[in-house]
């Protein structure tokens, strides 16, 4: 399994409710529709942190190919684009990382 991990932060102003809202019912659906080896997508809404921090990102979108092969050529699409580019409309910042998954249990 190939997963990539997208960490997002909220456009200033924005409540948790409409950041989650347009995440959930604007943005995902790019992905969700646009990908066609996407086995997964998984949105994490933060809640909080440990005492006396506050959180360095309000959010973490979890997707899933089989491969690192089906990731690429999904990248290579109109959706990969339109989700990029939609990120402004939501967002401040957003990091992301990939990841090879070894499941332990």
């Amino acid at each position: 399994m190939f997963k990539m991990q997208v960490w997002l932060k909220k456009k200033g102003g924005m409540s948790d409710e409409d950041f989650l809202r347009y995440w959930l019912e604007t943005h995902a659906p790019i992905s969700r529709d646009g990908y066609e080896h996407l086995t997964g997508y998984t949105v994490n809404l933060v809640t909080g942190a440990p005492r006396g921090q506050e959180p360095a990102y309000d959010g973490l979108g979890e997707l899933t190919w089989d491969s690192r092969d089906d990731f690429v050529a999904d990248m290579k699409t109109e959706a990969a684009k339109l989700g990029a580019d939609d990120l402004a409309n939501f967002t401040e910042s957003s990091g992301v990382v990939f990841v090879d998954v070894h499941v332990v249990k």
